[in-house]
């Protein structure tokens, strides 16, 4: 699936979960979801969705509506070694963990079909209805990999 195709999924998604829920679509709120479907799956502090939104932005409402759209499962909510969070889309249909390179901050989106039936066999093990999951995993190139690199 392409990056824009997963924006625009993310996007209806978004909409229809917030208009089921009872949420109204104001300005300020559809300018933030704007932004974080054009930036798709990269992660942004408040402040630089803040930067992103210009004049159209405040504060309180991208702090608000990142809170919101969290707590609905619209975004994933991550925090680096600096205790920042930072936000990304969530996508509707297929899950991702994060690898966090410690040297340069880079946070490498993945995909394991492996992990996750471990996650989900673990859960059902011990009994647990799964509502959610994160993996994050940090690390520094390995020696190795610093040379191929060169």
């Amino acid at each position: 699936m392409t990056d824009e195709a997963l924006r625009d999924r993310w996007l209806d998604h978004a909409t229809r979960t917030l208009s089921t829920s009872g949420r109204r679509a104001g300005a300020a709120r559809t300018a933030i979801i704007e932004v974080l479907a054009r930036e798709g799956q990269c992660l942004l502090t408040a402040q630089e969705l803040l930067d992103r939104l210009g004049p159209r932005g405040s504060y309180s409402s991208v702090y608000r509506t990142l809170e919101e759209l969290f707590g609905l499962g619209l975004l994933h909510r991550m925090s680096g070694r600096d205790g920042i969070a930072r936000y990304e889309i969530a996508d509707p249909e297929r899950h991702h963990h994060h690898l966090i390179d410690e040297t340069s901050g880079t946070a490498h989106p993945f995909t394991d079909d492996e992990l996750e039936r471990v996650i989900h066999a673990a859960a059902e093990r011990l009994g647990v209805t799964l509502t959610g999951h994160e993996v994050v995993i940090r690390g520094r190139p390995s020696v190795q990999a610093s040379h191929k690199r060169d």
